[in-house]
């Protein structure tokens, strides 16, 4: 910089004021409209992803929803026409799926409630489809969610029917049937839960059979 340049001149000052750039109403309108649309989107997009608990509440009881939620202790259990040796799913990686399908609303067909017990079901006899074949015979499951460490809520006893579909309270107060979309997912991976039991029982049963082999 010489002597004749005030140093309180910016020497790029013509770039910043190119007349050449002219920002128009419209154009700032737009930034607008397009940060008001992407913000009502990402609001809609939560809502859409946020778990419907209402019906589910009422179905449930709160404490029952806590625990489904919150209960870092989870077994299944045999129920009538079930047979395998109960299994933790505490560290059970698809657990957050399992706890998402009872608690959303959306995957209860709720026209579907009754005053029964879900395990009455078992007794139910296997019906034949259209072609004659005989149909699966009705299996219950039941889910424990319990919370031993911080005794937040009391521990939360779930029947499922698995063929049906159809869930309720332990205590046979009432049921209700999830969506045809929900119970065959449902099936599956309570289904799965099962084979890791009996694979377990199988391994343990191995190895004490092997430790006597070896003690003789």
């Amino acid at each position: 910089m010489n002597e004749n340049e005030s140093p309180a001149v910016d020497p790029h000052a013509d770039k910043y004021n190119d007349p050449r750039v002219v920002v128009t109403r419209t154009q700032v309108l737009a930034l607008v409209a397009i940060f008001v649309v992407g913000a009502i989107a990402a609001v809609v997009s939560i809502y859409a992803r946020k778990t419907k608990l209402e019906k589910t509440t009422k179905f449930w009881g709160p404490d029952v929803i806590t625990a489904i939620q919150l209960g870092d202790h989870v077994e299944l259990i045999p129920g009538p026409g079930a047979d395998f040796s109960q299994v933790e799913l505490t560290a059970f990686p698809g657990l957050g799926h399992l706890r998402k399908a009872l608690l959303e609303e959306n995957h209860y067909q709720w026209a579907t409630v009754e005053d029964f017990s879900v395990e009455a079901l078992a007794d139910v006899p296997a019906t034949e489809d259209f072609a004659g074949e005989a149909n699966e015979q009705p299996m219950v499951v039941r889910l424990e969610f319990s919370d031993p460490h911080y005794k937040r809520v009391p521990p939360a006893l779930i029947d499922v029917e698995l063929i049906s579909g159809t869930v309720g309270p332990a205590d046979g107060s009432q049921r209700v049937k999830v969506t045809d979309r929900v119970r065959p997912a449902l099936r599956h991976q309570l289904g799965l839960l099962m084979k890791v039991s009996e694979m377990r029982y199988s391994q343990r049963n191995h190895a004490a059979n092997e430790e006597a082999a070896t003690t003789e």
